[in-house]
């Protein structure tokens, strides 16, 4: 099952009447159905093996690309708990204090450590502002936007 990543390679070769024989070379491409096409670090390795491949056996490569950039998750465990303390919830253009989580909820995730919160006093009742959500699955931050810098330098190193 392919539903683990988000980016494939091949080496394939190529019939044309320059190469009636044929000849290699290695497709990169992202998967547009997965995640929005957004890369994360498995992505990103992928994208740097495939490309050492085809540098290390002078093979041209060819990167496809339909994607979103970056991926920038939320912890899927937490974004349908979350609630907004409004500055004033009847005109939310005001903008927001903070986001947080009920104790009954934030009972729930807390073993899970995907999410730092502290217990404060607000409009009355007891809240768990948030302060971070980690999240438990690997890959959900800015840790990402690394991958795009050594896509970047993967793509323009020298095949000499």
């Amino acid at each position: 099952m392919f539903t683990q990543i988000g980016m494939v390679a091949w080496q394939m070769t190529l019939k044309t009447p320059e190469y009636p024989e044929g000849h290699d070379i290695i497709v990169i491409s992202n998967d547009i159905t997965h995640k929005i096409g957004s890369f994360g670090p498995v992505e990103d390795l992928l994208f740097k093996k495939a490309s050492e491949k085809a540098r290390r056996e002078g093979l041209p490569c060819i990167f496809v690309s339909a994607n979103s950039g970056a991926w920038i998750g939320l912890a899927e465990e937490i974004k349908h708990l979350f609630k907004v303390a409004w500055y004033d919830p009847s005109d939310i253009e005001k903008g927001f204090k903070f986001l947080y989580l009920t104790p009954v909820d934030f009972k729930k995730v807390s073993a899970m450590n995907s999410v730092h919160a502290e217990l404060i006093e607000d409009e009355g009742e007891p809240r768990y502002k948030i302060i971070d959500i980690i999240g438990r699955e690997e890959g959900l931050g800015v840790e990402n936007l690394r991958g795009s810098g050594m896509i970047a330098g993967e793509s323009s190193i020298d095949y000499s």
